[in-house]
């Protein structure tokens, strides 16, 4: 691909999510462009990053993983900005200095006055069909940037079909703007399932989170919708049905008396003290560890170590973690997680209701259930194999061509 008419010169990238400890978006922004280096479309690229804190090093930049584009990071040294009033207001005169020919959002949103060709990645619309989850103004600051967005870029991009539909259908954006780019699952994932299945792999990470086997994991942010509250009166209620029965171990025959809940992530409920009053209530609170944000190099042990993982929400517009913990070959109870919907239609690990006796059921399968349990390990890293970054990368390198293209017929 050649720059000038035929293809973008320089592409500009909104980074700032990859600042700091990396989350969801942080996270597929930095699998994406490392892997977009070694695809072979993105050959020649010239990538600007744009972020809004102080420098920090990191392989894309310092020519370990850039692979076949070059990549500049710039550095607007605004630590104590707010992310959105950042991006809204000071990118836009940055990108005036440092022109681009093309601009990459990563997550929901554009800078102000776009006037070149651009890409954005709308992941889901939980502001829009779980309004509640929010406060009202960062509900309304949402909707507004990410519906202006969807209805002014070039491309959008989106994770699953069932998003894709929905940016139709509320947000009046054409089929044809939209692109079902599915979100990769890295191997360390089922290499640390292999290591520890053979009776390898690591164990420090552990011991310095302070996480012990056997444990049922709850990884990912703390949201309302994330309904930890069925997720500990299911396992308070299944704790008391095990020993009533007695049922004396999980998988692997440990002790079903020492099985505790590992909850792993930020908490960002609206009011964050009622996570203590809802452990604290749930009647399993000597089961529960908490141990907030993981960090990225720690979490394929994490899951490969698990008993099982729990993933039971109201609404997601992907459902990575699940995926993560299959391709570990450790199942995962879930409830609504569409890329595992779109990619194993008949999972036998699926919460069919979302309330207590749903989740208790669900936790009964995924201790119990022998057959369910052998069905998902040994399918779950073959069917998550098809999920790569590589070809996240690629689709993504599609969209950037389409784009152009698109931009350089509709110009007058």
């Amino acid at each position: 691909m050649t720059h000038g008419a035929a293809g973008p010169g320089t592409i500009g990238v909104v980074a700032y999510e990859m600042e700091g400890a990396p989350t969801g978006v942080g996270r597929y922004l930095e699998e994406l462009l490392t892997a977009l280096g070694a695809t072979p479309r993105a050959r020649g690229w010239r990538l600007k990053l744009f972020f809004k804190g102080d420098p920090f090093e990191h392989p894309l930049w310092t020519g370990e993983e850039a692979g076949g584009f070059t990549c500049e990071a710039v550095f607007d040294r605004r630590t104590d900005a707010h992310p959105i009033v950042w991006e809204q207001i000071r990118l836009p005169r940055v990108l005036r200095a440092r022109p681009v020919d093309l601009l990459f959002s990563p997550g929901y949103s554009l800078p102000r006055g776009v006037s070149r060709p651009a890409l954005v990645t709308i992941h889901d619309l939980s502001f829009e069909v779980l309004p509640r989850d929010f406060s009202f103004r960062e509900r309304w600051r949402r909707r507004l940037l990410a519906r202006r967005a969807a209805r002014s870029a070039t491309r959008v991009l989106t994770d699953t079909g069932r998003t894709a539909a929905e940016l139709q259908e509320r947000y009046g954006v054409p089929e044809e703007r939209i692109a079902v780019a599915p979100l990769g699952v890295s191997r360390r994932f089922e290499q640390a399932g292999r290591s520890v299945s053979w009776g390898n792999g690591p164990k420090e990470n552990l011991a310095r989170l302070g996480v012990r086997p056997p444990y049922l994991l709850v990884l990912g942010s703390i949201l309302q919708r994330r309904r930890l509250d069925l997720v500990l009166a299911g396992l308070t209620r299944l704790l008391g049905e095990a020993t009533r029965a007695g049922l004396a171990s999980v998988p692997g025959h440990l002790s079903v008396e020492e099985l505790q809940l590992v909850i792993a992530g930020a908490n960002q409920l609206p009011r964050r003290k009622d996570l203590d009053g809802l452990i604290r209530s749930s009647g399993c609170a000597d089961r529960v560890i908490r141990i907030g944000y993981v960090d990225d190099r720690a979490l394929p042990e994490l899951y490969a170590r698990a008993v099982g993982t729990i993933y039971v929400s109201e609404y997601e517009g992907y459902g990575l973690p699940p995926l993560e913990s299959l391709a570990a070959g450790v199942p995962a109870l879930v409830s609504d997680a569409p890329a595992l919907v779109e990619l194993w239609p008949d999972y036998p690990l699926r919460c069919d209701r979302l309330d207590v006796e749903g989740v208790t059921d669900g936790l009964r399968r995924v201790l119990f259930d022998r057959e369910a349990r052998s069905v998902a390990e040994v399918q779950g890293p073959e069917r998550v194999r098809s999920l790569t970054w590589a070809g996240a990368a690629e689709r993504f390198a599609i969209e950037v061509e389409t784009a152009w293209r698109t931009a350089r017929e509709t110009r007058p």
